[in-house]
This record gives structure tokens, sequence and C-alpha cells, in this order.
């Protein structure tokens, strides 16, 4: 919007709202707040004839594009930081069976895949352990039967060595 032209619009409702404040009530004042909406509304539509609305049509389209870019990218970062949450939650569980079987683990690595049902699934885990014991076998189980990891898909490591 033309910033003159809606201070001038501003400036005449003032004073014609001080007119009709001022004018004795009667026929002539009837008259005169017709003559006064009238005017103000060839102003109004006057302003609203010279916007430009191929540029706010170009401008809408563009606010509703870059609208649907910025869910998108929210989505996708809600996506993979729900995905952060299952590793490490899945990483966790592995370190506290861990701790329970007296297994000592350097570090625990999961990846998770975006599966059909469209939630993060648990798909890969690597352990590098200080020692190997006798819960390893009990440990492989453990997490196969409750985070669904195949043994297949479980890489151990004997100090951080690959094995």
């Amino acid at each position: 919007m033309n910033a003159v032209s809606l201070k001038a619009i501003c400036a005449a409702s003032v004073f014609y709202g001080v007119l009709l404040t001022l004018m004795p009530e009667g026929k002539e004042k009837r008259i005169a707040s017709m003559c006064v909406t009238a005017a103000l509304t060839l102003m109004l539509l006057g302003l609203c004839r010279s916007l430009g609305w191929e540029s706010y049509a170009v401008s809408l389209a563009e606010a509703a594009s870059a609208s649907e870019t910025i869910a998108s990218d929210a989505e996708t970062q809600r996506r993979e930081l729900n995905r952060l949450v299952i590793e490490r939650a899945c990483e966790e569980y592995i370190m506290d069976k861990a701790a329970e079987l007296s297994l000592h683990i350097h570090s625990v690595s999961v990846s998770a895949r975006w599966s059909r049902e469209e939630v993060w699934v648990p798909e890969r885990v690597k352990i590098a352990l200080a020692a190997d014991g006798d819960g390893r076998e009990r440990l492989s189980s453990l997490i196969e039967a409750e985070l669904g990891i195949p043994e297949r898909m479980q890489e151990w490591n004997l100090e951080g060595t690959e094995g």
C-alpha cells in the first residue's frame, strides 16, 4: 500500500469525524454523513485500484511455497531427531544389559532405518568390548529378542579392533 495515500485517508477520516461531531443533528448531518461515507469509500477504492495485484499474487504464491518448504524441512528434522532418540535409547539399553551381565563395553553404536510402518526401527549395532566375556552370547540374544536386531546385524569388536 502507498503510505502517503493511507495517511491521507486517515487524516480525512479524522477531519470528517470532527466535522460530523460539530454539526447539529438533523437532515443536514445525515446528508453530510452519507457524503463523508461515499468520499472515504471512493478514496479506499482508489487506493485498492493502485495496488499491484499481480505482484500481490506472486508474493502470495512465494509465501505459500516458502511455507511448504519450511513445513517439509521441519518434518525432516523431526524425523531425524526421532531417529537419534531411538538410537540413543537402544544404545543405553545395551549398555545397561551389558553391565547387568558384567560385560565391559567401550562403545555401542545403533543404526536405525525408516520402516514401511513409518517408524524408526533399530537395524544394526556395533559393539566394542573391553574384554570378551561369558555374557556376550546372552547379550546378543537379548539384543535380538528385545530390539529386533538379528545376530547377523550385530558387529562385535574386541577392544576396538575389527572382529
